[in-house]
C-alpha cells in the first residue's frame, strides 16, 4: 500500500469524498487541491497494488499535524485499510504529534451516536487518545483526538489559523468556545 498524489486519482477522490463525508463537513475540493500544493499540506490517494482504496488529507504546521480527511472506499472497509493508513501517517510524520477530529461523542441524542462511539473506539485502538478539546468547525461539533495528550486547544487553533488565514479562520471557528 502507498500514498500517491491525489491529483492522479481526481475522479475517484471526488466520488469517495462526496460519499464519505456529509455535505456540511466538506471543504470545497478545489480548495483542498489548491492548498495541497504548498508543501505543508498533503492530499493523497491511497493505493494498494494500483487499486484506489482511499484518501487522506493532512495539514502540518511545525510539529503538529491534523488529519483533516481520511476515508476508505465502502467496498474496502473492514479489511484493515483504515488502521494501515493511520500507521503510514504516523510513519510519515514520525517527528510530530498527530491530531484528528471526530463528531462529538458527548452528543448522546445524535442520530449516529453508535457510529460516533465505534469511530472513537477505532481511533483509540490505533493509538489515538481523547484530548478533551471541543471545537465547532463551520457549525459542526467535534472533539479532538491525538497521538499525544500534550496538544492544547490553543495549539490546534493556532495551526488552523495559519492554515486558513485570519479571515477564513474567524468564519469557520466562530462558534468554538475558547477554553
Amino acid at each position: 500500500m502507498k500514498f500517491v498524489d491525489a491529483k492522479r486519482y481526481k475522479k475517484q477522490i471526488k466520488d469517495l469524498y462526496r460519499e464519505a463525508f456529509p455535505k456540511d463537513e466538506q471543504a470545497p475540493l478545489s480548495f483542498l487541491f489548491f492548498k495541497s500544493g504548498n508543501g505543508r499540506d498533503s492530499f493523497y490517494a491511497v493505493v494498494d497494488k494500483e487499486k484506489f482504496v482511499g484518501l487522506v488529507y493532512t495539514v502540518r504546521i511545525e510539529k503538529l499535524v491534523y488529519v483533516f480527511y481520511l476515508a476508505v472506499k465502502a467496498e474496502e472497509r473492514g479489511q484493515g485499510y483504515g488502521g494501515k493508513i493511520l500507521k503510514m501517517v504516523r510513519m510519515l510524520y514520525s517527528d510530530c504529534v498527530i491530531t484528528l477530529a471526530i463528531e462529538d461523542t458527548d452528543k448522546t441524542a445524535a442520530d449516529n451516536y453508535q457510529q460516533r462511539l465505534e469511530r472513537l473506539h477505532f481511533y483509540e485502538k490505533n493509538g489515538y487518545k481523547q484530548l478533551h478539546i471541543k471545537i465547532n468547525e463551520a457549525g459542526v461539533d467535534y472533539e479532538l483526538l491525538g497521538t499525544e495528550t500534550t496538544v492544547t486547544q490553543a495549539d490546534f487553533l493556532a495551526m488552523m489559523k495559519k492554515y486558513f488565514g485570519s479571515v477564513m479562520f474567524r468564519m469557520i471557528y466562530k462558534r468554538t468556545k475558547i477554553e
